[in-house]
């Protein structure tokens, strides 16, 4: 099944403003996100490649804690190009 170039998902380059917590100690960074995901509560719960990229550059590869990682909100937006993919097939790539 082909998809026409008004289906497939926008990719986008953002910045957003991230929460973590280490040593019980809450932190914030800008952090960069490549994504076709633009909502916060979006990018967490389906761009599981975004996720474990700001956990691994947040916390190190060798912490053991608790790595929770948050997304507060998006900074800027900007277009990059489109998907070969719709957002529901992003959507259902990653819950797998």
């Amino acid at each position: 099944m082909t998809t026409s170039p008004s289906d497939r998902a926008p990719i986008y380059l953002m910045t957003a403003r991230v929460a973590f917590k280490k040593r019980k100690e809450a932190h914030e960074r800008v952090k960069w996100i490549v994504s076709v995901f633009t909502s916060p509560s979006d990018i967490m719960r389906y761009d599981n490649k975004t996720m474990m990229r700001l956990k691994s550059e947040l916390y190190g590869k060798s912490s053991k804690s608790d790595r929770q990682v948050i997304i507060r909100d998006i900074i800027t937006k900007k277009f990059i190009s489109n998907s070969q993919l719709t957002i529901d097939e992003h959507k259902k790539q990653d819950s797998k």
